[in-house]
């Protein structure tokens, strides 16, 4: 019975190293082609590509950094080059002078269509086309589970609505 206790335990923590390997890997693939084709990071990419999906614009720097799950700090930091690079554009409201609004420009939003194309493609390349759409749906339902067990499910953040 020992055995049969310890070869889950080494099951177990072998999925989640793959569960981790293979996340750096298709991101790995997603930040060198992101980078070579749009000049944006993963980070810088999903700031832009959250901001176009959501229902309500413009966002909060603090709702971006709970959609990353990232320091308010790194959002700053990331924040700073997209505007930078002209992709948003930050106002802080006269009413509320402690929260900054983040809204994509016209140039962040072409920029976004090709990183967004670029995206697909390397998602489709390295995962999707690996996968039947019942081992999608599987992976989905692992992963929800796994997220609301650890108390971090958020529909904003895991329910993401992709523009068609």
């Amino acid at each position: 019975m020992k055995a049969t206790v310890a070869q889950a335990t080494r099951e177990r923590i072998a999925a989640w190293m793959n569960l981790q390997q293979a996340n750096r890997v298709i991101q790995g693939l997603l930040e060198e082609r992101l980078g070579a084709e749009t000049d944006l990071s993963w980070a810088e990419f999903e700031v832009l590509w959250r901001l176009q999906i959501a229902p309500e614009q413009p966002l909060r720097m603090n709702q971006i950094a709970a959609q990353l799950i990232g320091s308010p700090s790194g959002t700053t930091r990331i924040a700073d080059r997209l505007e930078r690079d002209g992709l948003i554009a930050r106002q802080t409201p006269k009413d509320n002078r402690r929260v900054v609004e983040v809204k994509l420009t016209g140039h962040g939003r072409a920029v976004l269509n090709r990183a967004d194309r670029v995206f697909r493609e390397v998602l489709e390349e390295s995962f999707a086309s690996h996968l039947s759409e019942a081992e999608v749906l599987s992976l989905r339902h692992i992963m929800r589970k796994l997220l609301e067990r650890n108390g971090a499910w958020a529909e904003a953040r895991c329910e993401p609505t992709p523009p068609r």
